[in-house]
């Protein structure tokens, strides 16, 4: 007798309820595979949560359901179908209770497709972290401001997900850096020489003293949701700390790219008129910016301009996005650089991972001064920091500021 027809033969011995049964040795092979952990929600299913004593509470679920009346049942779906779908290991998952109701009773709001894939991203995680080397160890880090409307929208779990989907294993609780938010006098230079060194510490205390069992510096895992500004601080304190790795949040894939196979971008650069205005560069990548919002907060300034042809806020469909901006930015920087002695007026509108590759560039190649702008509640661009050389503040006590914060 074939393994299939074995299988089948097992099924159709423990279907009750019109409904067939897996066996209780695959059922086994599901809660090996899924590691013990809910392939929906992520709860760990082996320890009682009340207690903290070990439990066995998840149950195995299917994808494609055991009977031709069950939940995503296909049209045409039969008692044979249902056979097949039982005991086939690729269309089992261990869920939790409180999911495994939610995506039966929902089967609208968790199609097949959806669910395949959560549980492929899982097994794949799991495949993965079981497979981990010292040398695959890394430190996650989450960077987060309080300016205007920004809220917490990236889970640790996001990040741990979208690190593990590279092979980089969180070497111990991703940490949360949020920023104080501004006081009654805005983001002035008080404020910002406070998040420098509310970055600074935070660094210092989680990240420097961290190394591998070989003593080599542990990989940062970095991703940011904050103003503009924030991000390209945090960039240039990231500048020169090797090893860091960039992830950036797409609203329709979370943290992790989007597709691996793409090309970047082009970019394209339009250099500024001869004259004696201020020297403006805008950087347009998540959207078109009009010359006269810059004239508006800047009357008679010089444009550069660098740009792609479509910008838009799902420009990074992989690393080489990011790798792509700083190669193509990094000459055209130079030259401006040298054009003038006077601070050059940067209008950056881009996402978060470029502008923390921004702010990294001015750490670790270039000490020109530059005045960066930001539009306030109104829309109007507005001079929002200066960055010039490095130099860690001096803090001077303040009523008006309330600290940063590491959320654990």
């Amino acid at each position: 007798m074939s393994s299939r027809a074995s299988s089948a033969k097992t099924a159709r011995q423990t279907k009750t309820d019109n409904r067939f049964s897996t066996s209780e040795p695959l059922k086994r092979l599901v809660w090996i595979r899924a590691a013990g952990h809910c392939e929906q929600c992520g709860n760990d299913l082996t320890q009682d949560l009340r207690t903290a004593k070990p439990s066995r509470w998840g149950e195995v679920a299917h994808i494609v359901p055991a009977s031709p009346q069950g939940p995503r049942a296909p049209e045409g779906y039969t008692d044979k179908h249902a056979q097949i779908a039982t005991d086939d290991p690729s269309n089992l998952m261990l869920l939790c209770p409180g999911c495994h109701m939610q995506v039966d009773t929902d089967a609208d709001g968790y199609p097949l497709e959806d669910l395949s894939r959560t549980h492929q991203d899982h097994t794949d995680q799991i495949r993965m972290a079981a497979a981990r080397g010292e040398t695959q160890r890394a430190m996650g880090m989450i960077f987060l401001s309080q300016h205007f409307k920004t809220e917490n929208l990236i889970r640790r779990r996001d990040l741990a997900e979208a690190m593990l989907a590279e092979g980089l294993w969180a070497d111990q609780k991703i940490g949360v850096l949020l920023l104080r938010a501004p006081g009654q006098e805005g983001r002035d230079s008080r404020y910002w020489d406070n998040v420098e060194h509310d970055i600074d510490d935070y660094l210092n205390g989680r990240f420097a003293a961290r190394t591998s069992a070989l003593g080599d510096p542990l990989t940062l895992a970095v991703v940011g949701l904050a103003d503009i500004p924030s991000l390209i601080r945090l960039g240039r304190k990231l500048g020169d700390r090797s090893n860091r790795v960039l992830y950036s949040r797409d609203r329709t894939h979370g943290l992790k790219w989007p597709d691996l196979a793409a090309l970047p971008p082009t970019f394209t650069f339009r250099a500024p008129n001869d004259g004696n205005g201020s020297l403006a560069l805008i950087l347009s990548l998540s959207a078109h910016v009009a010359d006269d919002d810059i004239h508006a907060a800047l009357p008679g300034a010089r444009i550069a301009n660098f740009s792609t042809p479509q910008p838009n806020y799902s420009l990074i469909r992989n690393r080489d996005t990011v790798k792509a901006f700083c190669a193509d930015l990094q000459p055209h920087l130079s030259t401006l650089e040298a054009s003038t002695d006077q601070p050059i007026h940067l209008f950056p509108v881009l996402p978060a991972a470029l502008a923390i590759e921004f702010g990294a560039l001015m750490s670790t190649q270039h000490s020109h001064r530059y005045i960066v702008y930001d539009r306030d509640e109104s829309g109007r661009f507005v001079p929002t920091m200066e960055l010039g050389p490095r130099a860690r503040p001096a803090i001077a006590p303040t009523h008006s500021l309330t600290p940063g914060v590491e959320l654990d």
